[in-house]
């Protein structure tokens, strides 16, 4: 399989670059011109891969050196297009609708390739589809699927990949290329419901929220040289700003209840025995099971039910991590037992500038064309104004463009649409 990777010199680009190296893929990474992507591009190429470090029981292993040569990065955005049947979009969301204008002057509309966004934040695809028309194949993740840094100019760490993570197709698919997408990703969860990914945004939640309300700690410890332990001192340790982020959590499962979607966590309906009956049932086959392509598969089956939900923050931390569930608990517990943030969970600013415009800002819109109360969302958004100087709306994602009817009917995924015949494959 040919794959691409757009901002391969970001964190999770070179994620993506090691694994599909490893699996044995053909692969091209491209990287724009700017100094971290031409320092990685030369530095990789200089040593001839890229080391891997990985995280086993908390302890970083030897770094591995992964193969690589000038065919697999480089910062030729037409080899890109040319040579790929996906491409992986792995930047910040709020940077996706000037890198699809680029994607589209390369030629991408003659080809029609599946473009993943990794990961598509809330109400991404109606804007792209703006640019390369309604119908054109996008696939959201809806969040990145690994744990990962940039510790060198040619060097990725990956801190652990997750067990899974939804994905809604949509826009109109050829049967094979959806089966290329189960056969590269067969951890993800895959339906045809824009709200999953969208209203299932999980870093609406946690970033900008926890970042604003605790801004004046993050900013006094970036001054003194300290190190901000973002879930844990921001969230898990602060009682205030867990009750906040629960506060926004619930405005997001209302709207998915409204749409009429299958939901867990709601405080007036919080279909808790479903969820850990599921979850039991799970855990159950998963100790009888060693093989992990075997494990990927009794995942996949088990969670097929939670895949067409909108999760709370506590339930999504519960099947993403592996937390076990503890009902009536609050966040600030359910994080304080997330192994996966007690180290390295640092605040960054990217935390505000991406999921802010893209995450809360749309989340809010949505709601108030429901008529929900949003205040709390509105209040996070205030902060956001005070402390940062923006100059600039337009890839704030207001819906303002969109009627109530499209924005409902793009949500519960009434165009996606299968196009050709199964035997209608292309590449392998």
């Amino acid at each position: 399989m040919k794959i691409g990777i757009h901002s391969v010199s970001s964190q999770s680009g070179r994620a993506y670059l090691v694994d599909f190296i490893a699996g044995g893929h053909e692969v091209y990474g491209y990287s724009r011109r700017s100094d971290n992507g031409e320092r990685f591009v030369t530095t990789v190429l200089q040593q001839q891969g890229i080391f891997l470090e990985r995280s086993d029981s908390g302890n970083r292993e030897s770094a591995q050196l992964i193969s690589l040569n000038e065919d697999n990065v480089g910062h030729d955005l037409n080899k890109l297009v040319a040579e790929s049947d996906f491409i992986i979009v792995a930047h910040p969301s709020h940077f996706v609708q000037e890198t699809i204008k680029q994607l589209k002057d390369a030629g991408i509309l003659n080809k029609r390739i599946p473009i993943i966004l990794s990961p598509s934040r809330t109400f991404a695809v109606p804007y792209l589809w703006d640019i390369l028309g309604e119908g054109y194949p996008f696939v959201c993740f809806s969040t990145n699927p690994y744990s990962c840094k940039a510790p060198t100019d040619g060097s990725v760490f990956i801190k652990r990949r997750k067990r899974s993570w939804l994905v809604s197709l949509e826009g109109e698919f050829k049967p094979y290329q959806i089966d290329l997408l189960m056969q590269l990703f067969p951890q993800a969860l895959v339906n045809q419901i824009p709200a999953t990914t969208s209203i299932g945004n999980i870093g609406a939640i946690f970033h900008p929220t926890a970042y604003l309300l605790n801004y004046a700690a993050i900013v006094k410890a970036e001054q003194d040289g300290d190190c901000y332990s973002f879930y844990t001192k921001g969230i898990a340790n602060n009682g205030p700003v867990a009750r906040h982020l629960e506060q926004i959590d619930q405005i997001r499962l209302k709207i998915a209840d409204m749409l009429g979607l299958t939901v867990f966590g709601l405080a007036d309906s919080p279909n808790e025995d479903r969820f850990q009956l599921i979850m039991d049932h799970l855990r159950v086959k998963e100790e009888q099971v060693d093989d992990i392509d075997r494990l990927r598969q009794i995942r996949h089956d088990y969670l097929r039910e939670i895949n067409d939900s909108i999760l709370s923050a506590q339930h999504w931390l519960a099947y993403t991590y592996d937390v076990e569930r503890v009902t009536d608990e609050g966040l600030a517990g359910a994080i304080s037992r997330t192994k996966t943030y007690h180290n390295r969970s640092y605040p960054q600013v990217r935390y505000v500038e991406e999921d802010v415009p893209t995450g809360l800002v749309p989340i809010m819109a949505i709601g108030e064309r429901l008529g929900l109360d949003v205040t709390p969302i509105k209040q996070i958004i205030d902060l956001h104004d005070q402390f940062f100087n923006r100059t600039d709306s337009t890839d704030w994602r207001d819906l303002s463009e969109f009627s109530t009817d499209f924005i409902l009917r793009y949500l519960k995924g009434e165009y996606f649409k299968i196009i050709g015949d199964v035997e209608d494959k292309e590449v392998v």
